[in-house]
């Protein structure tokens, strides 16, 4: 039988917490390390409704990449959605971890994934490079599979992204043969970019003043939203879970329902 603490083993294997940034909360933020577990749900948001799916699955373990707790708890209100979520975890004795920003930058990671479903080849770290051999980066910078413009990369990150919203700055035939990218917020790393040799920034969560830096410097952006950069993650995450688990009596599953918040109206 399978306890938390021997899945714990194998994420922190494939992103380290030594990789988080500072700031970050990761790890294990509810439950215990010795919960024998038959199924681990795995989802990108720790929300009330996935919580509640991870209960109504009968999981014992919930994975997910945002952390449910990550500012400070000055109180804790049971009819918050916050308090709430944790009132729920906490009856049903389901434990919950999250892979943040160490998942972000680890190999194989959410970066890498994004690269790799984007078509991007010989990627490099966009900023300096780490001498940890496990690290992607925050971002990186590499070839498009094909020569296009940038609305045409807009298209095809669309497609591949599944992305009800995809917003771009800058020239629509401006050609782009090498793009930069950032899985969930980008924001940090536009001066990162506009340093690059990249035309195009792939992100999400880009402000006006960001966006209006990129086309004053004649570079282009494809703002493909927080959840469509970072959901590959999800179904990546089950396979490794699954691989490495094999044979061990626990089930892996993915939450069926998460959803982008932003949409068309």
């Amino acid at each position: 039988m399978q306890k938390v603490s021997d899945i714990v083993a194998v994420l922190e294997e494939a992103a380290p917490p030594r990789l988080a940034e500072d700031w970050d909360n990761v790890g294990l933020l509810v439950g215990r390390a010795d919960r024998t577990v038959s199924r681990v749900y795995v989802a990108l948001d720790p929300s009330p409704e996935v919580v509640e799916g991870a209960v109504a699955a009968k999981a014992q373990l919930l994975v997910t990449h945002h952390p449910l707790l990550f500012r400070p708890i000055k109180r804790l209100d049971l009819a918050s959605p916050l308090g709430r979520t944790l009132e729920t975890a906490l009856k049903n004795d389901l434990a919950i971890y999250a892979a943040h920003t160490n998942l972000d930058r680890a190999r194989g990671g959410v970066n890498e994934i994004l690269a790799a479903r984007l078509g991007l080849s010989d990627c490099v770290p966009l900023g300096a490079a780490s001498a940890d051999e496990r690290d992607f980066g925050l971002g990186c910078v590499g070839n498009l599979f094909f020569p296009t413009d940038l609305a045409g990369l807009a298209r095809v990150a669309a497609a591949r992204l599944g992305a009800g919203v995809v917003r771009i700055a800058g020239d629509p035939l401006l050609p782009v043969t090498r793009a930069a990218l950032c899985a969930g917020s980008g924001r940090s790393l536009v001066a990162l970019f506009l340093a690059s040799d990249a035309e195009v920034f792939i992100t999400g969560d880009i402000s006006h003043h960001e966006a209006r830096d990129i086309v004053d410097a004649g570079r282009g952006l494809v703002d493909a939203g927080h959840f469509a950069t970072e959901h590959g993650v999800v179904e990546a995450l089950c396979q490794l879970l699954s691989r490495k688990l094999s044979g061990h009596g626990v089930d892996v599953c993915a939450c069926p329902f998460e959803k982008d918040p932003f949409r068309l109206p």
